[in-house]
């Protein structure tokens, strides 16, 4: 399908689909995901994780979730109730034996574009990997308590971004990163 086909197909410009296919560009907004996905013949899920995933290497599994996160300051993470009773989420990354999920709670994590996660949204968590510049991280501090932030680099110093203006940038501190974000889920409806 030629990209002014697409276009025509998914009721955006020519420009924004060829904004999609850079590797540096955007990704279609949420209203538009439903249609980019069945137009590709894939799941948002799928669209928003790279597509498609070879069958022999990958299979969904299901993480749970241990507690809320604050995209705020810092909140306690309860994970203290027994494993049964806890929610599973369906996940399309693959995943090692801590990873877990949080729901986000607080709008400090709510941008414009792409990278948003208004409060209820799950993050799933890899406790494992190394945090790098511009991740999604869980941060906790000495009181044990955890947040949700971007993670960037201003004059090398390790800060905790939030993605709403209307909420400041912080140095890291004494707060240790204990995860990175690995997959969003949301729901449309």
């Amino acid at each position: 399908m030629s990209v002014g086909t697409f276009a025509r197909a998914a009721g955006v410009t020519r420009a924004a689909v060829q904004q999609w296919e850079r590797p540096d560009g955007t990704a279609p907004n949420r209203s538009h995901r439903p249609t980019v996905a069945r137009l590709l013949g894939m799941s948002i899920d799928e669209l928003l994780s790279g597509g498609p995933r070879p069958s022999g290497k990958w299979r969904r599994r299901g993480v749970r979730v241990l507690s809320a996160v604050e995209a705020g300051g810092f909140a306690s993470i309860d994970n203290f109730g027994p494993h049964s009773e806890l929610e599973t989420v369906s996940v399309t990354v693959d995943v090692q034996r801590h990873t877990f999920a949080l729901r986000v709670h607080g709008e400090s994590m709510r941008g414009k574009g792409a990278n948003s996660f208004p409060p209820g949204t799950v993050v799933v968590i890899e406790p494992d990997m190394k945090a790098r510049h511009g991740d999604f991280v869980i941060v906790q501090n000495r009181a044990k308590q955890a947040t949700f932030k971007q993670l960037v680099l201003i004059d090398e110093v390790s800060c905790l971004k939030p993605l709403n203006k209307r909420f400041k940038t912080r140095p890291l501190g004494d707060g240790v990163v204990i995860g990175v974000v690995r997959e969003a889920i949301w729901h449309l409806r």
